[in-house]
């Protein structure tokens, strides 16, 4: 009931979502350009190219399958937080916005553009 009465006034649904996974993806890609150096970003897209697969793998490249991903990264997650490892909890982090975006259909189209971009432009850490 409280979901459906803030998408009423604009704060919630899959619009809003959308928007908040968006602003969530640049920031993050910001905050990883401002904080690492070219090694840890490379290490960063391979780690959340790595993240992203495996949930695909695991899902089985079914979008409805995804929502089990998305709780296991979210612990893979905390652990890394815990551990203080930055380039794990970024990496994993990315993949957390990506997959969301990719089950969210159109409206995830730009936070997944985000992150692909990311990736791309540090691809050749995976190569």
């Amino acid at each position: 009931m409280f979901k459906k009465l803030m998408s009423y006034i604009g704060l919630g649904g899959p619009e809003y979502d959308a928007k908040i996974l968006i602003r969530d993806a640049k920031a993050m890609v910001e905050m990883i350009h401002g904080q690492h150096g070219a090694a840890s970003l490379r290490k960063i897209a391979a780690e959340t190219r790595s993240r992203i697969d495996e949930v695909h793998e695991r899902g089985l490249n079914d979008i409805q399958f995804y929502g089990r991903g998305i709780e296991s990264l979210t612990e893979v997650n905390r652990a890394a937080r815990t551990r203080r490892d930055n380039i794990a909890w970024s990496g994993v982090t990315l993949a957390i916005i990506y997959i969301k975006a990719e089950m969210m259909g159109d409206m995830g189209t730009q936070a997944k553009k985000t992150v692909e971009g990311f990736m791309q432009q540090w691809s050749h850490a995976t190569e």
